[in-house]
C-alpha cells in the first residue's frame, strides 16, 4: 500500500511542477528610453560659430535646439561638472552644475539642448556652454543650475553609437572654430613619454597634470587627467598604440582628456627600437674605458680605446680621441650590441660634441648584418650611414679648446636593412699622422621605428 502511495505522490508533484512550468512567461525587457517629440533646428557646428571673440559672453536670444551624442561623462571623475556633445558637425563642452550626470546622461545618450538664454563663451579658447554668471564681480560662464537642467536638456535614446574620429595631429587646429574642437579623436602610434609615470598627481595637493604623449615622428601633444580621476594614481602603459580622447586647446596648446585608462591602448612595442643615453654611467666611471654589456670597445692599443665622459650629475656621454695615443693610425670602433629591425623605414640618429678641433679626423656611423660579434670588425662588411655635414666636428680643425655644443644628426634611413637583424659602429679616425686628433662625444644613441 505505501509503495503505491508513494508512487501516487510522485506523480502528482510531476504534473505540479509540469504545470507551474507551463505558467511561466519570459517577459522583454522593457525598451529603453525613446527620443522625445523635438527636433534639432541648428548644429552644434552653427551654434558654435555664433561665438565669433574670445572672451566674449554671447546669450542665445532664439530658439534654437541642439542634438548630440554623450561622448564623454563624469564618471571617472577626470570631467566635473560637465558633459561633451557631438553631431555629425562638431562637439561642444556642455556646463551642468551638478555631479554623478553619468547616470542620467551617459555616454552613449542622445540629448537636445533648448539653448535660447543660455550663454556661449571660451575658456582659452576652447568654447562652451553654459550660463552667464558673475563671480567676484567679473561675468563669467558657469554651469546651468542643478534645478533647472531638465528645462534645458532633454534626455533621448541611449547607447547610440560613439565613435571617434580617426585624425592625425596635423589635422588639429588650435584656432576657435576649429572643426574637431570638443570632439572625441582618435591618434594612433603615440606613447607616453616618461612610461614610468602615473596618470596624475597622487599628493594632498591634488595638482592636475600634464603628460606628453609622442609619436615616432618626434610630434607631442599632452594628455591632461585631473587629480580627482579615479585611474589618477595608476602607472601609464608603456607600450606605443591608438589614444581616444576628447580634443581641446589651452590657447594655443592641444591638450587630449580622457575619460579613462582604457581610452590608452598603448600595447605595441615603443618608437625607440634601440636607445642609449648613457644614463647609467657614475661620477666613478670617468675616464675608464667603456664596457657596456653586449657592446664592443675595439682600438689597436688600450689608450686608444672609447672612454666614459661623466660631466657632474647630468651630462653623461662616451669620448674618443687619438691625441695622447702615440698613435700615427687610430682606428677605434664603439659597436651596438644586435638590433633586429622592423620592416618599414627604421631610423637612426645620435648627437656628437667636439673639442680641440685637429685635422681632418672623422667620426662616423656604419651599419653591417655581416658583423659577427667579435674582436675583428675590418673582416665585415660596412657601410657609412652619415655624412660629414650631419657631424659638424669632422670637417672643423680650429684647434679651439672650447667644446662645442652637442649637434643632433637627424633621422638617418636604415630602409635599407628593414626586417634584417644589425650592429651600428661608430668608428673613429685620427692619429698623429696629419695632426687628427680631435677629441669627439657621443650621445642619444636612437633607433626607431617610422
Amino acid at each position: 500500500m505505501s509503495k503505491i502511495l508513494n508512487l501516487s505522490t510522485a506523480l502528482m508533484l510531476v504534473i505540479f511542477a509540469g504545470m507551474f512550468s507551463a505558467c511561466k512567461k519570459s517577459f522583454d525587457n522593457p525598451p529603453g528610453p525613446a527620443d522625445p517629440a523635438m527636433v534639432a533646428n541648428t548644429s552644434i557646428k552653427a551654434l558654435k560659430a555664433l561665438h565669433t571673440s574670445s572672451g566674449a559672453y554671447d546669450i542665445i536670444t532664439s530658439d534654437l535646439v541642439i542634438s548630440g551624442v554623450v561622448v564623454a561623462d563624469d564618471k571617472s571623475g577626470n570631467l566635473y561638472k560637465q558633459l561633451y556633445i557631438q553631431d555629425a558637425t562638431g562637439g561642444i563642452q556642455v556646463l551642468l552644475d551638478a555631479t554623478n550626470l553619468y547616470g542620467t546622461y551617459p555616454v552613449g545618450r542622445r540629448v537636445f539642448i533648448k539653448c535660447k538664454d543660455l550663454c556661449i563663451s571660451d575658456y582659452n579658447g576652447l568654447i562652451m556652454l553654459g550660463v552667464k554668471a558673475t563671480v567676484a564681480g567679473n561675468p563669467s560662464v558657469e554651469g546651468i543650475p542643478g534645478n533647472l537642467i531638465s528645462n534645458y536638456v532633454t534626455g533621448g535614446s541611449i547607447n547610440n553609437p560613439v565613435v571617434p574620429i580617426a585624425l592625425t595631429q596635423s589635422q588639429l587646429g588650435t584656432s576657435m572654430q576649429d572643426q574637431y574642437l570638443g570632439s572625441l579623436i582618435q591618434l594612433d602610434g603615440y606613447e607616453f613619454s616618461d612610461p614610468n609615470a602615473t596618470f596624475s598627481d597622487t599628493s594632498a595637493y591634488k595638482s592636475t597634470v600634464n603628460l606628453d604623449i609622442k609619436n615616432c615622428s618626434g610630434q607631442t601633444i599632452i594628455i591632461r587627467t585631473s587629480a580627482y580621476a579615479n585611474f589618477a594614481g595608476k602607472k601609464v602603459p608603456t607600450g606605443n598604440g591608438k589614444v581616444t580622447a576628447i580634443y581641446t586647446v589651452f590657447g594655443s596648446t592641444r591638450q587630449l582628456i580622457i575619460r579613462d585608462e582604457n581610452d590608452v591602448q598603448f600595447t605595441n612595442g615603443r618608437c625607440n627600437i634601440f636607445e642609449e643615453y648613457f644614463n647609467s654611467l657614475v661620477t666613478a666611471d670617468n675616464n675608464l674605458d667603456f664596457a657596456f654589456p653586449n657592446w664592443k670597445n675595439i682600438a689597436p692599443n688600450a689608450t686608444a680605446l672609447y672612454k666614459n665622459a661623466v660631466f657632474g650629475t647630468s651630462g653623461k656621454c662616451v669620448k674618443v680621441t687619438a691625441f695622447g695615443t702615440g698613435l700615427n693610425l687610430d682606428t677605434a670602433w664603439m659597436i651596438t650590441p644586435p638590433i633586429a629591425l622592423p620592416a618599414g623605414t627604421p631610423q637612426l640618429s645620435f648627437s656628437t660634441a667636439y673639442q680641440f678641433a685637429q685635422g681632418p679626423t672623422t667620426i662616423h656611423a656604419f651599419v653591417s648584418t655581416s658583423y659577427n660579434g667579435g674582436n675583428t670588425p675590418n673582416t665585415a662588411t660596412w657601410t657609412q650611414v652619415s655624412t660629414n655635414a650631419q657631424i659638424p666636428g669632422n670637417t672643423a680643425t680650429n684647434n679651439s679648446g672650447t667644446y662645442s655644443s652637442f649637434a643632433n644628426t637627424g633621422n638617418i634611413s636604415l630602409a635599407a636593412w628593414a626586417g634584417q637583424t644589425v650592429y651600428i659602429a661608430f668608428k673613429y679616425t685620427g692619429g698623429l699622422t696629419g695632426g687628427r686628433t680631435t677629441n669627439f662625444e657621443v650621445d642619444d644613441i636612437r633607433v626607431t621605428r617610422q
